[in-house]
């Protein structure tokens, strides 16, 4: 063969190999970009989590757990209220009767628990993710200023100190089952939904949140 033949079959055979490397490339490339748009997804829900809520939820694809939860706490407050609480006691014995009554302010403070079931699973489609949080709940109910107090003593039944701080404990949770009856936890939940879907969607993430059935 002449010197020239091998240039052209040389030439000729480059080109093939080149072709077939960028048929594979271009096959290989949606895989690529779906693994690559999973993975942004998880890093992106995760970065929304630990911004808000300083919490790496644990992160399901499917059935699988790709990467597990890490907290810097157990518990986050979103949101909190003021209520004021009466509470009034009283017990007769023999016909004597003795009383008391007792108001106070309260600030009841409602977040998430992460020490219960939490996490977030990935898909079903790209850029998608679904987050399954627990219920909001009361997480602490704090005294706020002075009692006011009375009290009344019966002829022979006596308020006693004992009385007097069962009466103060029921009171508080007299508190807590007003919280749990009124706003503050679907005001905590709806709070928290707005502020995480929209740091999703900035990342440009269609997040959708969960909660167990009451």
């Amino acid at each position: 063969m002449k010197r020239g033949g091998w240039g052209a079959a040389a030439i000729f055979l480059g080109i093939v190999i080149l072709l077939g490397m960028g048929v594979r490339a271009c096959l290989d490339l949606p895989s690529k970009i779906a693994s690559r748009t999973a993975t942004g997804v998880r890093e992106g829900v995760a970065e929304v989590f630990v911004d808000l809520l300083h919490v790496r939820p644990e992160i399901r694809e499917g059935t699988k757990v790709v990467w597990g939860q890490t907290s810097a706490r157990s518990e986050v407050i979103v949101a909190a209220k003021k209520i004021e609480v009466g509470y009034d006691w009283e017990h007769r014995w023999l016909g004597s009767r003795k009383v008391i009554r007792l108001t106070q302010s309260f600030e009841l403070k409602a977040g998430f628990d992460l020490g219960k079931p939490f996490w977030v699973e990935v898909g079903p489609k790209e850029g998608e993710a679904t987050a399954h949080l627990p219920a909001p709940e009361i997480l602490a109910v704090t005294p706020v200023g002075k009692v006011s107090y009375r009290d009344e003593d019966g002829w022979w039944n006596k308020v006693t100190n004992e009385d007097r701080s069962s009466a103060y404990q029921s009171m508080a949770v007299e508190a807590r089952k007003q919280g749990e009856k009124g706003s503050l936890l679907e005001e905590a939940k709806e709070m928290t939904g707005s502020r995480l879907t929209d740091l999703a969607r900035a990342k440009k993430i269609r997040l959708q949140l969960d909660y167990p059935k009451l």
